[in-house]
Parts: C-alpha cells; structure tokens; sequence
C-alpha cells in the first residue's frame, strides 16, 4: 500500500527522503482533488505518488490543484513532474514559483470547497498548514517542528513568527495535526483536542528556549 488512509478522504504518502521519510498529502474534496508537496525528486513522483493515486483510483481529469506548504527540496522537488502529469490541475503555494501555472493562494482561501489554507511562517516566510474543514484535520507540512529530526534539528528560522502562528492554531479549531516527518519528541500525528494542545505545547516551549539561546 501507498496511501496510508488518515481519516475519511485524507491520505499520505511516506517517501524515503536521506534516512528519513517525507510526505505528499492526497485530499479528496468535493470540488476535485489536491495533492499537496511533490517529495523531492521526480522519480518520488513516478514511483510513490501515481502508484497512490491509482490504488485510489484517483483519474488525471480528477487533479485539480497541486500545493505546496513550502518550496524546500524535499517538499517542492517533484513539483515540475506533477505540474506534466497533470496539466490541467492548478499550482499553488504561497511563495512564488517559477512554473508558468503558479498562482498564489490567499490566507484563508478554500482549496477544492474544504481545503483552508492556514498561513503559518515560522520555519519559513511562506510556511502554509492546509485545514480539512470537514475532519478539523490539519496538513502541516513542516510548520509545526517540535525538535526537529535526524540532523535538521532546528528548522525554526522565524521564532517569533512561529509562536505567533502557534497561538493562531490554539484559536482554531482543529482535532488533528498531521506533519510531514517524524518530529521529535511526538512524532507526525496528534489525535484529538488534547493530543493537539499537547503538540501545540511543545512546539511553543521549544521555540521559546531556541528564541532566548539567540
């Protein structure tokens, strides 16, 4: 299996990325549906995501956007190879691209009738979570840090954005929070309000010690 299902019409996709994995979402929405990031190389492309979609029976014609939580190699690389499988599909992101199809979404926008996008800098300028209206499911991409993984342990460029974008997502309502890697210490997945406020808890105390080390 390739798409690991998150709850009603959400899925990821674990792709190897160095000794670590990353993510590509697939979002089936009433409007069509959005793949969000592209992992880092084409091949990620060939070899993970369309096996996904056919074992979701997921058509070209269905693709309507392709979004990006951000434009770092290991979520953008395969961007340009989605962007020629599915040439009728929208792209978007916050940051500016320079594929000819690139348009720039809005905070707040819906994607597709249930998508939100959630502007969220801190790890980036033009971080952005994607909030599944219908499950209160939070697509984070790499917004939420918590320690970091592997080698990258702090991906917080923006400390103070990122406790600003923190207590934006404590006002909202959200029920899930799912990452694109394995963050430490709880990983890629909180379940429930509780989980989310705990994930929302830690994010915030390791900011706030990265913020008074600089």
């Amino acid at each position: 299996m390739y798409a690991e299902h998150i709850t009603n019409d959400l899925y990821r996709v674990r792709i190897p990325f160095e000794d670590l994995t990353t993510t590509v979402y697939i979002a089936n929405c009433k409007e069509g549906t959005v793949i969000i990031d592209s992992a880092t190389y084409p091949s990620d492309v060939d070899d993970y995501v369309l096996p996904a979609l056919a074992e979701l029976g997921v058509s070209a014609e269905r693709v309507c956007a392709l979004a990006l939580t951000h434009n770092h190699g290991d979520h953008g690389g395969g961007l340009a190879r989605l962007a020629e499988l599915f040439p009728t599909a929208a792209v978007r992101a916050l940051e500016p691209l320079s594929l000819s199809r690139y348009t720039p979404l809005a905070d707040g926008e819906m994607l597709a009738g249930d998508l939100q996008t959630v502007h969220l800098p801190g790890h980036t300028s033009h971080s952005v979570g994607y909030l599944d209206r219908r499950t209160k499911t939070l697509l984070s991409g790499d917004c939420l840090q918590l320690g970091g993984i592997g080698k990258y342990r702090n991906g917080i460029k923006y400390p103070t954005f990122y406790l600003e974008s923190i207590e934006k997502l404590r006002a909202m309502d959200i029920g899930r929070i799912v990452a694109a890697h394995e963050f430490d210490p709880l990983g890629s997945l909180a379940e429930g309000s509780e989980a989310v406020a705990r994930y929302l808890n830690e994010c915030a105390a390791i900011a706030h010690a990265i913020d008074k080390r600089a």
